[in-house]
C-alpha cells in the first residue's frame, strides 16, 4: 500500500485490519453506536471490531452488506426481514427498549464496519 493512501485513510480517521480486508470508519456517530452496542450487551453475542462472540453473526463488515435503511427496517420488526432471526424476542432481545436516538445511533456504527473483497465479511453474490 502506497504512503499516500495510507496517510489518507489516517486522515479519514480509517483504521483497516489488513489480515481481513475489514475497515472501520470511526467518528463521534459510530463512538455513540458503540457506546449502545456495550450498554446493551451486543457483543455477547456478535462481533464488532474483531472482539465479542460468534453466537450470532459478526457484524464487521455489516455497511458493505445492508443499508442503513434496512437496518432501521431490521430494529423497527426484525421478524419480517430476517424470518426466524432471534432477535424476535425468543433467544436475543428485542430492539423494544433501544430508543429511537440509540437505534439511530446503533445504525451508525454498523453502517461504519465495511469491508473490502478478500475479507470474510464480504457480501457473497446470490447464487
Amino acid at each position: 500500500m502506497s504512503a499516500v493512501v495510507l496517510y489518507v485513510l489516517a486522515r479519514m480517521n480509517v483504521v483497516t485490519f489488513w489480515t481481513t480486508n475489514d475497515i472501520y470508519l470511526f467518528s463521534k456517530k459510530s463512538d455513540a453506536g458503540y457506546q449502545v452496542f456495550q450498554k446493551y450487551g451486543c457483543r455477547d453475542c456478535h462481533v464488532v471490531y474483531g472482539e465479542g462472540d460468534y453466537d450470532g453473526p459478526d457484524m464487521d463488515g455489516e455497511g458493505t452488506r445492508r443499508t442503513a435503511d434496512w437496518l432501521h427496517r431490521y430494529f423497527d420488526n426484525p421478524g419480517s426481514l430476517v424470518p426466524g432471526t432471534a432477535h424476535a424476542g425468543k433467544f436475543a432481545p428485542t430492539f423494544s427498549k433501544l430508543s429511537p436516538k440509540e437505534k439511530d445511533e446503533l445504525v451508525d456504527l454498523l453502517m461504519s464496519l465495511k469491508s473490502l473483497p478478500g475479507s470474510p465479511n464480504y457480501p457473497k453474490p446470490p447464487k
